[in-house]
């Protein structure tokens, strides 16, 4: 699932997308059965370091914590495009509280609501051995801004999101699985400013394995992010800005179905990742929990 940002690296380290790194983690590229589903999401991420381009922390006594929490729609139909299922995703309203943003670091700006996600189209396809997902993500600009401002929880700028994922089975009772999903990111300017982050690409995925008749799912989660072209910050010198940011992740995921009395009323996940590495950006850990809801529950078999 994509969600939406929380955070953007001080000047020095440069600017974040609209995208929230290690969400996906295990069965990335994998597209659930045709349903109505509602995905409530809480992401915290916590960093006391900024690394520069040699990997050397830079001065700074602060910890700094943001925060993420949001509720969505996300429908699977049946029906068919280039022979995989159509589906569609919204994610709003979605608030924030930001110790990181823009060019900023802001003491405290508050909670407030951030930028929104919209997804019309994703298309997820089926095979013996494999699944196969692809599709493309706006980023709506929902959130308090104000150029300049240091209250920010919103961005100010518009997102586009390209996708394409592949989660592989080790074994032909799919029971062990290997995903990957590559997402591509580019942005307008930020409102009233001259500011533009640079384009940016993230692998995101995991290694894991199905147990309890599928009911508990454990394994290894990693991401990697980089810049593929540089941030544009108005008023502050090259200098600072010097570098493109690369970060890379790394921890554990388990997923638990919630059942009871043979009915299936959805699924909490819970992943943990370290980043191990880092240039010119933040390093720091990133908590996620997801509760995905059937709007209708399900009689298991």
């Amino acid at each position: 699932m994509i969600a939406v940002v929380v955070a953007a690296a001080p000047a020095y380290a440069q600017l974040n997308t609209q995208h929230i790194k290690g969400t996906t983690g295990l069965k990335a590229g994998s597209m659930p059965p045709p349903h109505t589903y509602i995905p409530a999401l809480y992401y915290v991420y916590r960093t006391d370091t900024v690394k520069n381009a040699n990997g050397d922390s830079l001065p700074l006594t602060a910890k700094l914590t943001s925060h993420a929490y949001g509720l969505g729609i996300f429908v699977v139909t049946p029906r068919k495009i280039l022979g995989g299922n159509y589906a569609y995703e919204i994610l709003f309203p979605v608030g924030a509280n930001n110790r990181i943003q823009g060019t900023e670091i802001d003491k405290n700006p508050g909670a407030g609501l951030t930028d929104s996600v919209i997804s019309p189209i994703q298309i997820g396809w089926h095979f013996k051995r494999a699944d196969a997902i692809a599709g493309y993500t706006l980023f709506v600009p929902t959130g308090r801004y104000e150029n300049g401002a240091s209250n920010n929880t919103g961005f100010g700028m518009w997102g586009n999101e390209f996708s394409v994922g592949t989660t592989v089975y080790l074994n032909e009772a799919k029971q062990y699985h290997a995903a990957t999903i590559l997402t591509f990111d580019i942005q307008s300017k930020k409102e009233d400013s001259e500011t533009k982050v640079g384009n940016a690409m993230n692998l995101e995925g995991g290694v894991g394995g199905d147990f309890l008749k599928g009911g508990l799912t454990v394994g290894l989660d990693y991401y990697a992010s980089f810049k593929v072209s540089d941030d544009h910050i108005e008023g502050f010198p090259d200098i600072l800005i010097r570098g493109k940011n690369k970060t890379f992740g790394l921890g554990p995921e388990v997923q638990l179905a919630l059942a009871k009395g043979g009915t299936l009323y959805g699924f909490l996940k819970v992943n943990y990742q370290w980043e191990t590495y880092a240039r010119v950006a933040p390093q720091g850990s990133e908590l996620t929990v997801l509760a995905t809801f059937l709007m209708k529950p399900i009689k298991l078999p």
